[in-house]
């Protein structure tokens, strides 16, 4: 699976955001600050404009496996005090940079889980059928969340039988995608 931000913000990248949020993606760059922690994003930035002045901003960082599917994860990162974004959050493969999408509208909030948001990237079947899955199982485990949780819950014997086939088919449709 190749999911990182896209190499171009270009019709598809734009329709995509533009269903998230009426602000303009850009691309940030990714310098991790020296303490920070990888997927705590919120603390991160609000550490680094502590330290150092600015603010943290939140969004949504926008993956995309390409002919396949986007993803929007909702981010923070810093503006400094001279008003450019950095991302001091550690991010999965080192990208030199990411997709970031403003959103007023979603400021970080402990108690406010907000899942990531997935739409296909093309029409193929298999792609919307995983999208679908990936609904489907956030159905059955978002109740489970609550704040502050850093590990993942136990579900129980009925939830994990639910769960079980819609993440072995998850598994079947990644192999076959590619």
């Amino acid at each position: 699976m190749i999911l990182g931000p896209p190499e171009q913000i270009d019709s598809a990248t734009r329709a995509f955001c533009e269903t998230i949020s009426r602000e303009v993606p850009l691309y940030v760059r990714v310098e991790p600050a020296p303490d920070a922690k990888p997927a705590y994003c919120f603390d991160n930035s609000v550490a680094q404009a502590l330290r150092h002045g600015g603010e943290a901003v939140y969004g949504w960082a926008i993956w995309r496996w390409p002919g396949r599917w986007f993803e929007a994860e909702h981010h923070a990162v810093w503006r400094r005090p001279d008003g450019d974004l950095l991302d001091v959050t550690p991010q999965a493969g080192d990208p030199p940079r990411v997709l970031f999408l403003p959103d007023p509208s979603a400021p970080y909030d402990p108690a406010t889980f907000r899942p990531n948001i997935m739409a296909p990237d093309g029409h193929e079947a298999l792609v919307r059928e995983y999208i679908a899955l990936v609904a489907k199982r956030g159905e059955i485990t978002r109740p489970y969340w609550e704040p502050g949780m850093d590990v993942l819950p136990l579900f129980s014997p009925e939830d994990q039988q639910r769960i079980a086939p819609i993440d072995a088919r998850m598994a079947e449709l990644r192999a076959a995608m590619g």
